[in-house]
């Protein structure tokens, strides 16, 4: 797969499916770092130490568990005697592609990785030569409805501090997802984002934490049409980790 061609025929900011006008959706600024080459290649390099492989391996357990929770209820759904298995999934964004062996693990079918930025495809591409990549706009995805079975966020959400733009990529993950969404929150309600708070109040802190609460999660959720199925803590202490797993059905 060629990443640039895909690059060109894919723009950064194609033309809007609902309205056909152009996006005029401010992107965070953090987004943009991400399409720095430089900063692409330094990515994996920040993350391949000790602390970070004990991250990823927390993060690859929980979205086995987010996995099991989403077959286990689409298969309810499912007479008896036929496949209950997803087979296809869309992993948005997919970075550097730290998860892509893991996403070959849990489907037998297609995996495509899609992102926004073509230098961290690039990243992802050189270490899996055989994995399927494309460079997307995450908010007006080129995929018809229902091309995927499942799609997956992760790490990505806390980039996106606006609760609207937040509900339309839920919305336009749900729309090209056939059975469910399992997406990646972190939320309010923690030891750490408390103390944050406290220091804004006293003053030793610029802004207040973000971060929405796993309620007003749960509301955007719904608002983009998703029924919640699960949630799962990537951190086995309640209140001590942000991060938190969300399994969702688009029926």
């Amino acid at each position: 797969m060629n990443l640039e061609t895909d690059a060109q025929k894919t723009s950064p900011l194609p033309m809007a499916r609902s309205t056909g006008q152009p996006d005029s959706s401010p992107r965070p600024t953090k987004l943009e770092v991400y399409r720095d080459p430089g900063y692409a290649g330094d990515y994996d390099r920040r993350w391949s130490g000790t602390r970070g492989q004990k991250r990823d391996r927390r993060k690859a357990a929980a979205i086995r568990l987010a996995w099991a929770s989403l077959v286990a209820d689409w298969s309810r759904d499912r007479p008896e005697g036929l496949r209950t298995e997803p087979r296809s999934l869309l992993d948005v964004p997919t970075g550097t592609g730290r998860f892509t062996d893991l996403f070959h693990e849990l489907v037998e079918g297609q995996v495509l990785g899609a992102d926004l930025a073509v230098a961290m495809l690039l990243e992802a591409q050189e270490k899996h030569p055989s994995g399927q990549y494309c460079a997307v706009d995450g908010l007006h995805l080129p995929f018809p409805d229902d091309s995927f079975d499942v799609v997956v966020c992760i790490r990505f959400m806390h980039l996106v501090r606006d609760s609207e733009m937040r509900r339309a990529f839920l919305r336009e993950f749900a729309r090209v997802a056939r059975v469910g969404v399992i997406v990646d929150y972190r939320h309010g309600h923690t030891f750490r984002i408390w103390g944050r708070h406290l220091r804004h109040r006293l003053g030793l802190r610029k802004s207040a934490p973000s971060n929405p609460s796993p309620k007003a999660i749960r509301s955007e959720i719904e608002a983009a049409g998703l029924r919640l199925v699960a949630e799962h803590r990537v951190h086995f202490g309640r209140y001590m980790s942000d991060k938190r797993l969300f399994v969702t059905r688009t029926e």
